[in-house]
């Protein structure tokens, strides 16, 4: 018995930890301007919510790196600091995780920076044997210099 406990939990930090790098490198690749390496972190059949417009929800993969590289053009650099991740495991195959983002943005057209302080809300699967997104949706909790029709946060 106490040795499938063992297991049990061995298991269970070894999904979080995966996660949690699941996390981390959707931020370096954002910060990367890499939208195709970032939509390969996504399930094949996903949904990503990155503002509150038709045009800010992209389907599928494909739809993701179009939405990132377009996002990602508008930016000279940016800089994502992603905290805080909690990870509700839900079985082998599937997950929920809340994360807590502030991020920077130095725009390609002259203005100030903008900055964003918020979450991002995940749904997650194992796909191929991995991770992967198969919801992600940005709430912000509040900007700087950075006024855009925003999804709010979850109350």
């Amino acid at each position: 018995m106490e040795e499938r406990r063992v297991e049990e939990t061995v298991r269970s930090l070894w999904h979080r930890d995966e996660i949690t790098d699941l996390v981390h490198a959707y931020a370096q690749g954002v910060d990367d301007q890499a939208a195709d390496a970032v939509a390969a972190l996504f399930a094949e059949e996903c949904v990503f919510r990155a503002y509150d417009r038709p045009s800010g929800v992209a389907h599928g993969r494909h739809e993701v790196a179009a939405l990132l590289g377009k996002l990602l053009g508008t930016f000279e650099a940016t800089s994502h600091h992603v905290s805080a991740t909690r990870v509700v495991l839900e079985g082998d195959e599937s997950a929920s995780a809340t994360t807590t983002l502030y991020a920077w943005h130095r725009f390609r057209e002259q203005r100030p920076e903008g900055h964003l302080w918020g979450r991002y809300h995940d749904r997650l699967v194992r796909e191929g044997g991995r991770w992967r997104f198969a919801l992600r949706e940005l709430r912000i909790t509040a900007h700087q210099d950075f006024d855009f029709p925003w999804l709010p946060p979850v109350r």
